[in-house]
């Protein structure tokens, strides 16, 4: 009998899954992560506009907490602004756990396929996320999309899992198969 042919034992994975992912996000993956798409969108800003760039700091020297800091040239004049990273940089911590898992669940190719697949649609619309950030005072057409953006990266992280279970039916009735 196959321990994950259970949808139970398949949750009870995904969940302790999850749990590790949080703690090594607590570690230091999120600073890693957040170092990655911070260097790849000052290459791509570098291309568009050379009078922006984005660094993640610490909020102080005394604080924990980090924010993505932004300097551009707003009305003329060079100017900074922070913004807050949890909500931009925490979904990862669903998809890192829900493509982990699928390595438990289908075939090695798919899981591969999907993990690269995923990763790089959530990184490129967190890199146009940056990238819309730093213009964000020069322009109502990046307002306007940086606001849907805003507090959309759970959502996105959502349909990313959703069209997986969708497409390898990894949690469903009747006879659990690995794809």
């Amino acid at each position: 009998m196959n321990i994950l042919s259970t949808n139970r034992n398949k949750i009870l994975l995904l969940i302790l899954i999850s749990f590790l992912i949080f703690i090594g996000w607590n570690y230091g993956v999120e600073t890693a992560y957040a170092k990655l798409l911070v260097t790849t969108s000052n290459i791509s800003l570098g291309i568009i506009n050379k009078d922006a760039n984005i660094k993640y700091e610490k909020v102080d020297k005394d604080s924990e907490l980090y924010h993505f800091k932004v300097t551009a040239v707003i009305n003329g004049r060079r100017g900074s602004y922070p913004q807050e990273v949890g909500g931009i940089l925490q979904p990862l911590i669903i998809i890192l756990s829900w493509q982990i898992f699928l390595f438990f669940v289908i075939n090695l190719k798919l899981a591969i396929r999907s993990l690269l697949t995923n990763f790089s649609i959530y990184m490129l619309i967190q890199i146009i996320f940056l990238i819309l950030l730093s213009g964000y005072y020069n322009s109502t057409a990046q307002q306007f999309v940086f606001s849907i953006l805003l507090d959309s990266f759970y959502i996105i992280a959502l349909i990313l899992i959703i069209k997986d279970n969708i497409l390898f039916s990894v949690f469903s009735r009747g006879t659990n198969k690995k794809s």
